[in-house]
C-alpha cells in the first residue's frame, strides 16, 4: 500500500507536499474496496505538528444487515489528522532531527510510522471504516432472512415452520435420506 517518505517534510518546517492516491481496489482485514481509490492528501509540517489532510473516494463492498447478500456502496472518506513532532537524536550520525512521537493526546495506530515513512494505507482503511454505514440495506423493502432456517426471504416465502417454533434441527432427517449409506 501507500508509503510516504516524509524525511524532507519533517526536516523542513513549513513544507507541504501533495500526493496522489490512486490504488488499485483490494481487500484488507476490515474492509473491502471493489473500485480504485482515488484522492489526495498533502502533509505539511507545521513546527510542532504534522497535519495530514485529504479525501479520497472509492466504493466498499459491505453486507445488507437484514439477508447478508454483499451490497456496493460508494463512499467518499476525508483524512484529517494531527501528530506531535519532537526533535530526536538519531543513533547513526547524532544528528537532532523532528520525528513523528506519541503523546497524551495522540496514540499512534501500530505500524503507522516507521522512522520517517508513513504508512498511508492504514489512514485510507480507517477513514474508509468510519465513512461507512453502520447499517445497509440492499433494498427498502428486504425482507431479511427465516430466524427458523436462514432461508432468504427476499427469494420466496420460508414454510419450514408455519406454527413459528424453532427447529434447528428440522432439516437433519432429509440430509440423511440424501446421503448414501455407509
Amino acid at each position: 500500500m501507500l508509503r510516504l517518505d516524509l524525511s524532507e517534510i519533517l526536516r523542513t518546517v513549513g513544507m507541504h507536499q501533495r500526493y496522489e492516491i490512486d490504488e488499485a481496489p483490494y481487500e484488507d482485514e476490515d474492509v473491502e474496496f471493489v473500485s480504485p481509490l482515488i484522492g489526495s492528501v498533502t502533509v505539511t509540517n507545521a513546527g510542532r505538528l504534522l497535519l495530514v489532510r485529504g479525501a479520497f473516494d472509492t466504493t466498499l463492498e459491505l453486507e445488507c444487515a437484514r439477508c447478508l447478500v454483499e451490497v456496493r456502496q460508494p463512499i467518499r472518506a476525508e483524512i484529517e489528522e494531527q501528530y506531535s513532532l519532537a526533535e530526536v537524536e538519531t543513533a547513526h550520525y547524532h544528528d537532532v532531527i523532528p520525528m513523528v512521537v506519541q503523546d497524551e493526546e495522540n496514540e499512534l495506530p501500530e505500524g503507522l510510522f516507521d522512522g520517517p515513512v508513513m504508512n498511508l494505507g492504514l489512514l485510507i482503511r480507517q477513514a474508509a471504516i468510519l465513512t461507512a454505514p453502520w447499517s445497509i440495506l440492499c433494498r427498502e423493502d428486504c425482507q431479511g432472512l427465516c430466524p427458523t432456517c436462514g432461508k432468504n426471504n427476499n427469494k420466496g416465502a420460508c414454510t419450514c415452520a408455519p406454527d413459528g417454533t424453532y427447529r434447528p434441527f428440522a432439516a437433519l432427517p432429509e440430509l440423511f435420506r440424501q446421503e448414501p449409506n455407509r
